[in-house]
């Protein structure tokens, strides 16, 4: 009876932390180990016009990399816009790890987004990949998310 307790117990807390992710994973590529957004705890994530999005993703790198690049992709209904981040250089976000990266090594790429004041208040998917010199992902995964005031 006490392992039937424990495996319930076990299954309620996998599951309640599952609901926490902080992000979705690609339909294809690889996933991070974690995603760590600012001033968000669940999904959706609340984006504040005027103010940057900050988040720290760990990630293990999956094939040797010289170069790190961002792709962005909003999705808005079935609609996709590419969205550029101000630095393209991923590696010069990288707050662990330093390019050029290691199979196997783990490194922590730090975002930081501008939310412009203009955009509009609507609910949206951003995928974020950060893909290397052969343009193939190292890391990716989705945020819904909400613009807001």
């Amino acid at each position: 009876m006490a392992i039937l307790t424990y495996v319930y117990v076990f299954a309620v807390l996998f599951i309640a932390d599952s609901m926490q992710s902080s992000y979705v994973p690609c339909n294809a590529g690889p996933s991070p180990v974690s995603v760590n957004i600012a001033g968000c705890s669940s999904l959706p994530c609340n984006l504040v016009r005027g103010k940057d999005v900050e988040a720290n993703v760990i990630f293990d790198v999956v094939e040797n990399t010289n170069s790190l690049k961002p792709v962005v992709d909003v999705q808005l209904g079935s609609g996709h816009i590419p969205y550029v981040l101000p630095e393209q250089n991923a590696c010069n976000g990288l707050v662990s790890g330093q390019c050029p990266l290691q199979k196997g090594q783990s490194a922590t790429y730090h975002l930081k987004m501008p939310v412009e004041k203009s955009y509009p208040r609507i609910s949206l998917t951003i995928q974020l990949s950060l893909v290397d010199g052969q343009n193939k992902p190292q890391v990716c995964f989705k945020i819904p998310a909400k613009v807001v005031d």
